[in-house]
């Protein structure tokens, strides 16, 4: 899979720009000033939705190592702006982990981080290991819940959306644990399978369209990612592990991708504004050649929390196997990137989102 901006892309955005007054210093810069940030997704982009399932005021809850800053919180400030989460969730009793011995509550904070961990596109149901989703907001909710309270975006606002990962984990766990997570009892077939997937790019499209319609001036696009590479996917994608009803392989969760990928970058060819971002080939990158990227350990967890679960919403400085390993671990848990694998996908991304927006003077 390739990362890549659209020609098409750069020159609408410079258009766009210049004809909002983005020329600075009579030098005809014209990339937009970004003046306003949202992120809609899921863990990989929750800015703390479960601060109230930790109990900790000290651990806002992320999915890294806490209170470490994510990749968007790191855009972000790269702008001179901030992200807060909209919304604030408890411990679910219907955990996948049995984390919780009520049901999960949710209050409204108002931010503008919308992303929640467990997050699909929009289907349910989707177990996660700290809530579930009768309460967790889809990423289609989440836009939702956005345009009702301010109906669009700015033309010098930045859109981050992500999603698809939980998609292709939800099919896996239908098929490997029969779990219900198409709405067909359990039932799911591998045909049934590849046409889920192809829905939920098909409402991520219908997603991203919409943010493109209420006026959004750039929208990085973060891709599925393909998670057959961390800790989890090396277990239970493995032929050794032998409690799948049907076995599914490392290579079936890449081909689920990039179908939802492809889908996406076809949708939106020559679409201005839109800058694709494949977090994978970043993680990819980083596994041969951990040195290179200042990483020294590519494989296992940087935390060893068990209470109330291992989840990297639990995991804090507290928890390191290794004083420094929040910075030279990949990962947080078996899923999760730590602060210092955000550090390099903040880079990437930024790298390919200054081609198109810089900070507004």
């Amino acid at each position: 899979m390739r990362t890549f901006i659209s020609v098409a892309a750069v020159l609408g955005v410079a258009l766009l720009t210049a004809s909002c007054g983005g020329v600075v210093n009579g030098a005809g810069d014209p990339r937009m000033p970004v003046r306003g940030i949202t992120v809609f997704g899921d863990s990989s982009s929750d800015v703390g939705t479960y601060a109230d399932a930790t109990g900790d005021p000290r651990n806002p809850g992320k999915f890294t190592v806490n209170p470490g800053k994510l990749w968007v919180e790191n855009i972000a400030e790269h702008y001179g702006l901030a992200l807060t989460p909209y919304r604030a969730l408890s411990l679910d009793k219907d955990a996948s982990s049995g984390a919780g011995t009520e049901p999960g509550r949710a209050r409204i904070l108002g931010g503008n981080g919308y992303a929640e961990g467990g997050a699909r596109v929009l289907q349910r149901p989707m177990q996660s290991g700290v809530g579930n989703n009768a309460i967790v907001l889809s990423v289609t909710e989440q836009l939702d819940a956005d345009l009702s309270k301010n109906g669009k975006f700015a033309p010098n606002h930045l859109v981050i959306i992500t999603g698809g990962g939980n998609d292709s984990y939800a099919q896996f766990a239908a098929l490997c644990w029969q779990l219900d997570n198409n709405g067909d009892g359990g039932k799911t077939t591998m045909a049934g399978a590849v046409a889920a997937m192809d829905k939920a790019a098909s409402d991520q499209l219908a997603n991203i369209r919409r943010i493109k319609d209420a006026g959004a001036g750039v929208i990085l696009v973060s891709l599925a990612s393909d998670w057959s590479v961390n800790p989890f996917a090396k277990k239970y994608l493995s032929a050794a592990y032998t409690g799948c009803k049907q076995a599914v392989s490392a290579a079936q969760i890449t081909a689920w991708t990039e179908q939802f990928n492809q889908r996406i970058r076809d949708g939106l060819r020559g679409v201005a504004g839109v800058v694709f971002f494949t977090t994978h080939e970043v993680y990819r990158a980083a596994s041969a050649n951990p040195q290179g990227h200042g990483l020294v350990n590519v494989t296992d967890a940087a935390c060893n929390n068990t209470r109330p679960t291992n989840s990297a919403a639990f995991c804090t400085r507290a928890t390191l196997v290794a004083p420094d390993a929040d910075q030279t671990y990949m990962w947080s848990d078996s899923f999760h990137g730590t602060p210092g694998m955000h550090k390099l996908l903040s880079d990437k991304a930024l790298a390919m989102l200054d081609v198109v927006a810089r900070r507004a003077q």
